[in-house]
Order: C-alpha cells, then structure tokens, then sequence
C-alpha cells in the first residue's frame, strides 16, 4: 500500500499530462496483476472452482483419452497378468465409464474433497477414488469373470504430514484472497484517477482504450504462446490432453480478456479524434482509409500488427478467426451507437484550431436536457450490462461460488430435496435390512438384500451387528456376554433351543468375526466387511445421495467403527456436532460426507461420526402383534431428538409377507405416519418396514416428502 501511495502523491506532484500517463502505467499494470489473482482465487485456492473446471476438462475427448489410459494401465498393473490379453475390454469399459454423468460426478466430488483437504489446516489424508467400483458393473455386461478379476484399489492412501511448505500454502492462499478484493479496485481506481487529472479527457478515454487492448493481446499472447510451449514440452501422447486442460482450467481467462480488449477498443474507437464528429455512414469509410493509408508512423506500425496477428489467426485458428470476424461486426453496431450516445452528451471544449474548425463543420444542434438524460441513461445501461456479462457469464469473479442446490441436479432423487435439512426429510428404510431369502437367511424380513435395496431406493438401513465364529456349515454366534440366560431372555426359550440344535451341526468353529445376525447368527449371517462394500460401492457409484444406517450394536462399537474405516466408510460419514442444526442434504452432498451411522446400545462414541442413536433419535416402540396394536408412543430416545424413526412391522420369529401386504399398503402406511407426526410434532424420518418391495413405501415416503417419483 505504501507503495501506491507515493505513487499518488507522485501523480499529484507532477505536470497534469505525466500524471495521467503515470496512472494509466500502473492502472495498466495493476490490471493484469488483477487478473492473475482473481484468477487463482477463484480457480486454484477455491474446491468449487477448481473442480469445475477438472470436470470441465473432461469433456475434450483427447483429455478422455489419455485419463482412459492411466486408469487402464493402473488397473492392469495393479490386477493379475491375464489382464493383459483382455486390455481391448477394459478400455471399452472405462471409456464408456469416463462419458457418462455418474463419472463426472464422481470425479467433481473427489477432487473438490482432495482440493479442500489440501487447503485446510486438518491433518491431510488424500484417499484416491476407487475407479474399480465403477468400471466393474460396466465391464461385466460383457464378461462378469472379468470384471471380478479387476483389483480394487480403494487401499491407496496419500498421506501428508504438517510442514512448512503447506502452511506457506495455506499462507499464500489467504494472501491471494485478499488480493483479489483490492488490486481490481486499485486498478480501475488508477485508471479513472488518469482520466479526471488529464486535461483532454477525450484524449486520455481513448489512451485507455488502448491500454486496455495492449493488455488483453498481451495476456491472450501470453496465454497461446505458453499452452502451445507446455503441450510440446510433454511429448505426443499428452500434448493434446494438456492443451484441453489448459484451456479448461486458463480458458476463461483468455475469454475474459478477449472481452477487455474488445470493450478497449470500442471505448478507444470512440473517443479518437479521428471518429470524431462522424456520423455512422462515415465511420466504415473512416476505417477503410486509416487501414489503407495511415496518416503517421504510428499508424504504419498499428497496421502492420493488425495483418500480423489476422494472418497468424488464420493459419493456426480459423475458427477463430471466423467467430472474431463476427464478434466484430457486433463490436462495430454497439460502436456506432455508443459513439452516437457518446456524441449527444459529450462536447469538449476545443484547445486547437483544428478542434474548432471540427466543431463549426458538425453544427449539432443544441440538445434538450430530455434527450441527455435518455442517452446518460442508455450509457449506463450498456455499462452495467457490460460488467455483468464479465462477471457472471465468463467464470472468473464468482464464477464458480455458486448455490449447491442449483449446482446439483438431485439429491436421493430429487432437486426439491436438496436444500431441506436431513431432519426435515423421509428416507425408506428397511427393519433387519440384511435378513434376506436370498442370500440364505431363515426366517427372511425382505427378498433379497441391501445392494438390491440401495439400487431400489432404499436409504435408511437398520442392521444387526454381532460377533461370531465361522465353521464348516455356517456361523456360530458368540453370546450376548457369554450368557446363554441373557440369551433367552430377550428371545425365548424355544428360539434359544432351536438355535441350540443348529449349532451343533455346524462342525468346529475358528476365529471370530463380525457379521450381521439378527440375534442368532445360525439362522442367517452375512459378513459385516461384505455389507460395508456394497454400502462403499453405492456411495461411490451415487454421487448425491445420502444413506442412514441405524446399527443394533451386540459388538464394541470400538470394533465396528474399526470396520467402517477398513472398508473406507469413514471418508463419507457425517459427524453431527452436538445441538448443531443438521445441514441440508445438499450440503451433505457438497461435502461428501452423505452417510449418517447410529449405534443403539454403545456408552458412548470411539469416534465423531458413530453418533450414539438415541441422543439424536427417538422412535415408536415395535413390539407390534397386529394392525390394531401399532401406535405412536415414545419408546426409545428423548422427545425432542431431531431425528424420528417409526417402526412398521409385526414382531414375528417368521416374518410374514401376507402381514407386510397388508401394513405397507398405502392406506394403512399413510395414515399411521400421519398421525405419528401429528402426535409427535415431527415428520417421521426413517421409515423402516418388512419385506420393502410388498406396498406402497417408496411413494409413500415421496407423498410424504412432497415429491413425485424418485429418479434412480
């Protein structure tokens, strides 16, 4: 700052004429300065910006092509040898992976999180995106063996440690932000000081005009020069992908300054002398003459860069050069108007014989005070229109700080629900998700299991998480405590039995590990580890939903948190700070932090986001025998926890579809939950049933969100 005000007091020292020129340099100079920091604030220090941009990349088909490359080969590097011969596929699989909407999301969501971890003072881990999980669906429409053979590679992890050269970063970051509020000032500031101490201000508009147009094919010069030197610099195969990143990531401001030097020369066009006083019949003529034969040097020498930088244009662009060819013609209407309006407010006084002489050939008539404040009006209004079309349609300020809601096209399905906090929304769950006929489970509570119900809309998903020992024949489960009295107590005595006599024909057991049992892991056990994959899978497949998973906890809540992170959940789980308000879905998506995980027996939470369930929630009781019993009482959880879930089953050894038939139709289901809000003074959040395919649930759960069909 010390610095600019010499300068001022400089310009206030010097003759009127050094001054104006002093200012118009560093107005020059600050402008370009202006520019790179917006720039880098806006791109490169903001998530938002530089994913954009990333995803932006991504469709230039060189850039699809070289990024299909690495990934291929990583895959192949990573997998077995066979993987070789079947190369063709892969690149079939992963090219039509990278074209499609998911990708991108995929892609936005991970580099937005990367950038953001990077430029945060959080300890940093960068967990690369597990590209297997979206090729392999793709790849096993046309060989499922060989999607099964494709490696996972969700267990790379980049890890950075605390040094000095990130907190320079994160310095630098802060630094640019507030350069990027002061230097634009700065520079129209200096510009508009050139223009009020000059003494022909006619003279100086156009002397900034063409500064304007100096630093635009500077910048734009710069700009070409350096992507064509970087793209020769990395050799054939990436060359080309590097020039659609350049102009991805540095294209808008090329355009932007493509936009600055053509509102340059409008503005040094229709101040020069030499357009002064014609009308737009004489304005062509004018430049017809000037082009063929310039009255000075200086002239000469404009006319010889002008031809220079057509023909150059015209070899390496001529696209380019057809699409400048029409802008221009554009320019010169709004010229001739803007001279015109120019024209009807501005007579300045004449310092020369030949201003005279010029002013006594016009003999405009004198103007009424109407017809000067319609044209005031009307410069105005070109101006504003001007700035805005620079800020809003060309990226650079403010390009990329946009609305979640309007940047994302869904959440769980619909735009509606973007903005409306997670305690404000209904999600269909199922009870005893993972009890399922067709992954072998006795007494089955749905048909088929929790990827089939993700894929279905499924989005709240209450599970049993219980210790067992594997054998031969099935899975024997540990006891609560190792009490067979605990044991019978919470499920009787002839269900304990019968568990009894299966577990003896189990053979021998080993070891011991985690799975979904609905108390008796004899009668069904899936591997926690395997759920967590389909769970991870999801996420990573579905970009902008959000999943809820309420667990009954018979294990350490220590163990099953360790699980989440071995399954690599943890980099999407949302920990709630305490009476926080709970954000939208929306922004849980922006965040990528889009699974909510709830324990309801643990004392308290080995970590942020395994919350303790009935702190944050409260439920219906569940223990329902028939239709007539269901009610809306407070079981478990406080009254005023935010999150409500109701319970909508009839407790049964067997669960029946004939019951679930009847209870998930929608003039059973509706009513019920009508009234649990009613009653409650809360919209039921989670709505958790039996046999999920049976009924009404998901429109019902639309019905009750105000929404139409979700889009899957």
């Amino acid at each position: 700052m010390s610095a600019v005000r010499d300068t001022l007091r400089l310009a206030r020292g010097a003759p009127r004429p050094v001054a104006s020129w002093l200012l118009l340099v560093a107005g020059a100079v600050l402008l370009v300065a202006a520019q790179w920091v917006l720039w880098a604030d806006e791109v490169l220090f903001n998530a938002d910006g530089f994913s954009e941009r990333a995803v932006r990349a991504l469709d230039d088909d060189d850039v699809q092509e070289y990024v299909s490359t690495v990934i291929v080969d990583t895959l192949i590097e990573e997998g077995s040898p066979d993987l070789i011969a079947a190369r063709p596929l892969i690149e079939a699989a992963v090219q039509a992976v990278i074209g499609s909407s998911p990708f991108e999301q995929l892609y936005e969501t991970a580099l937005r999180e990367t950038h953001r971890t990077l430029l945060s003072e959080d300890p940093i881990v960068l967990q690369i995106v597990d590209v297997s999980v979206v090729v392999k669906p793709t790849l096993a429409n046309f060989n499922p063996e060989l999607a099964e053979s494709i490696p996972d590679l969700d267990t790379e992890v980049l890890e950075l440690a605390e040094s000095e050269v990130l907190h320079a970063v994160l310095d630098i970051a802060e630094g640019v932000s507030v350069l990027a509020q002061v230097l634009p000032l700065l520079a129209v500031g200096a510009l508009a000081a050139s223009w009020a101490v000059s003494r022909g201000r006619r003279r100086t508009a156009m002397r900034i005009g063409i500064a304007l147009v100096v630093v635009a094919v500077s910048m734009v010069l710069l700009l070409d020069f350096s992507k064509a030197a970087i793209a020769a610099l990395v050799g054939e195969r990436a060359g080309a992908a590097t020039e659609g990143v350049w102009d991805a990531f540095l294209g808008d401001l090329r355009s932007w300054n493509l936009a600055i030097g053509a509102g340059g020369a409008l503005m040094a066009t229709a101040a020069s002398p030499w357009f002064a006083g014609l009308s737009p019949a004489q304005a062509p003529a004018r430049v017809w003459e000037l082009m063929t034969a310039p009255g000075s040097n200086a002239g000469r020498l404009l006319r010889a860069i002008i031809a220079v930088a057509v023909g150059w244009t015209a070899l390496v662009s001529p696209g380019d050069l057809v699409e400048f060819s029409v802008a221009l013609l554009g320019l010169a209407a709004i010229y001739l108007g803007l001279a015109e309006l120019v024209r009807l407010l501005w007579v300045e006084r004449a310092t020369t014989a030949e201003d005279l002489a010029r002013a006594a050939a016009a003999q405009r008539p004198r103007l009424s005070p109407v017809v000067r404040l319609a044209a005031l009006v009307a410069v105005i209004a070109v101006g504003v229109a001007t700035i805005g079309v620079l800020v809003s349609g060309l990226g650079i300020i403010g390009g990329a700080d946009r609305d979640t809601a309007a940047a994302l096209e869904a959440c769980n399905g619909h735009a509606e629900l973007c903005d409306r906090p997670l305690n404000e929304v209904a999600f269909a769950a199922t009870h005893n998700s993972m009890s399922a006929a067709s992954e072998g489970w006795f007494f089955a509570a749905h048909s088929d299991g929790i990827a089939e119900q993700l894929d279905h809309g499924i989005r709240g998903l209450l599970i049993d998480v219980w210790f067992g020992s594997p054998a031969r024949n099935g899975v024997s489960t540990e006891l609560l405590g190792g009490s067979r009295e605990v044991m019978v107590e919470r499920y009787g005595l002839e269900a304990v039995e019968s568990r009894e006599r299966i577990a003896a024909r189990l053979g021998p057991t080993s070891g011991r590990e985690l799975y979904l049992c609905h108390g008796f892991c004899e009668l069904g056990a899936t591997p926690l580890r395997d759920t967590l994959d389909d769970i991870r899978r999801f996420l990573v497949t579905n970009p902008a939903e959000v999943v809820i998973v309420f667990i009954q906890d018979e294990a350490p809540a220590a163990d099953i948190a360790a699980a989440f992170e071995d399954a690599g959940l943890d980099r999407y789980a949302y920990a709630h700070p305490g009476a926080a308000p709970w954000p939208t879905l929306g922004e849980l998506v922006e965040r990528n932090e889009r699974l909510v995980v709830m324990t309801e027996n643990a004392p308290d939470a080995p970590v942020p986001w395994l919350h303790r369930g009935f702190e944050v929630a409260q439920e219906t009781p569940f223990r329902f025998h028939s239709v007539d019993d269901l009610s809306c009482d407070l079981n478990r959880g406080r009254a005023d926890a935010a999150l409500f879930l109701v319970n909508h089953w009839i407790e049964d050894i067997a669960p029946s579809p004939a019951d679930a038939e009847l209870l998930n139709a929608r003039d059973v289901l509706l009513p019920r939950l009508r009234q649990c809000e009613s009653e409650r003074g809360q919209l039921p959040n989670l709505v958790a049933v039996n046999f999920y395919r049976v009924g009404d649930l998901m429109a019902v759960v639309d019905e009750l969100n105000g929404v139409g069909t979700a889009s899957q």
